[in-house]
């Protein structure tokens, strides 16, 4: 008698086909839970770094430091780039140190996972600190900025 040492052509195929319907089902949502944990990975950065720059408006050494001064009235003003914060201010260094990382290597991590054009803005009204991370989904069309602001008295 004859012994059947393997499988047949068709029998291989047709496993393929299975394999190739099954990816085609679940790529799509897999696709939609990474980006979703993109986003959500990107609210609590947000979150984070508002945390941190609140912290550090009140800290007294950056109230009194003049070189921190202009960031803090720029931020008054309207949004700045995190990054410009790398001044050597004390503004700058009281971030870094609720951080744990400089402002600009959290910006460059932003723009790796989402592009050139991501940024990292912060901005303060009346103590109220906001901070949005532009750019932040796969086709580039949307921004999602931190839950809630934080006041700051």
């Amino acid at each position: 008698m004859k012994k059947n040492k393997g499988f047949s052509l068709v029998e291989l195929i047709i496993v393929i086909a299975i394999m190739a319907i099954l990816v085609g089902v679940i790529a799509p949502v897999m696709m939609h839970f990474i980006e979703k944990s993109n986003v959500s990975s990107d609210y609590q950065l947000a979150d984070t770094v508002r945390s941190c720059l609140s912290y550090s408006i009140v800290d007294a050494k950056v109230k009194e430091d003049p070189a921190s001064q202009p960031k803090l009235n720029a931020m008054e003003a309207g949004p700045i780039d995190i990054a410009t914060l790398d001044d050597g201010s004390v503004l700058k260094e009281s971030v870094s140190e609720y951080l744990g990382v400089d402002p600009s290597t959290l910006t460059n991590q932003i723009r790796s996972k989402h592009g050139s054009g991501s940024q990292i803005m912060v901005s303060t009204v009346n103590g109220i600190v906001k901070v949005t991370i532009t750019q932040t989904d796969s086709t580039g069309r949307k921004n999602y900025s931190a839950g809630n602001d934080i006041e700051v008295q």
